[in-house]
């Protein structure tokens, strides 16, 4: 859905809404927050949440009006199909010039086999969708806000989450500046490691938690570049592993 600039915004409810988000300091009661201050904003009918590792691994969740019988079965459907249409995450990357939000309206998708079991039996019609990403760019947390009702989300919602989705993309950061591990790699005295710029790049993920892998897909280079700019950091640090790596660094 495209935005129109002819849409009246309701601004003074958006900065209420942003405002109310952000006097909470726990990440799940942010979620949490966030769907429950919406319904100004937004009809939705059931809403679900999942906060993801750096690593892209769903760790928690947080259901509005679904059971978690259903959040079961897309996760089983999601282990199976990384990299399908309908995957929890397929190469979602931020673009601080535009917010990740889409619309799916179930009825005109075609009948793959996660609409006819997982979204025709819950009697969703419509889904909205958009992510809040960490200090790295990377998704961590993902809402959906579905309609059973055959009402499409209107270019008015649409817009205005559109706008208020930015300012809470820069509140959810803020739980990851906090973290310990991150607190510590940014008191790391890297002039004193003799790293290079992009070895430097490399193990403050590694401090991080998120895998080889990961950090390949993040920095657009091949897992085996990323496996020698490792194997340069542990020789220059004399470890030679992860684990000795982290202690040398953040004791």
């Amino acid at each position: 859905m495209k935005m129109n600039t002819n849409v009246n915004i309701p601004w003074q409810k958006i900065y209420e809404f942003t405002l109310t988000c952000g006097n909470v300091h726990d990440l799940k009661a942010f979620a949490a927050e966030i769907l429950a201050a919406l319904g100004a904003l937004c009809d939705f009918d059931q809403s679900l949440v999942y906060f993801l590792d750096g690593n892209g691994k769903v760790c928690n969740q947080y259901l509005h009006n679904i059971d978690k019988q259903w959040s079961t079965m897309y996760l089983e459907y999601y282990s199976k199909s990384k990299t399908g249409y309908y995957s929890l995450v397929k190469n979602l990357r931020e673009n601080p010039a535009k917010p990740t939000i889409n619309i799916r309206a179930w009825e005109k998708e075609p009948p793959t086999e996660f609409v006819c079991n997982y979204i025709h039996p819950r009697g969703v019609k419509y889904s909205l969708g958009f992510a809040l990403f960490d200090l790295n760019g990377k998704p961590r947390t993902l809402f959906a806000l579905d309609k059973t009702k055959a009402e499409n989300f209107t270019e008015t919602e649409f817009m205005t989450l559109s706008l208020a989705v930015p300012q809470l993309n820069n509140l959810h950061k803020n739980f990851f500046t906090q973290q310990t591990s991150r607190q510590a790699v940014d008191q790391i005295s890297w002039d004193t490691t003799n790293l290079t710029a992009r070895e430097i790049e490399i193990t403050n993920l590694l401090c991080q938690g998120i895998s080889p892998a990961v950090i390949s897909q993040s920095l657009y280079i091949s897992q085996s570049t990323t496996n020698k700019h490792i194997a340069h950091i542990y020789e220059k640090m004399h470890v030679s592993n992860l684990q000795e790596l982290l202690v040398r660094l953040l004791a």
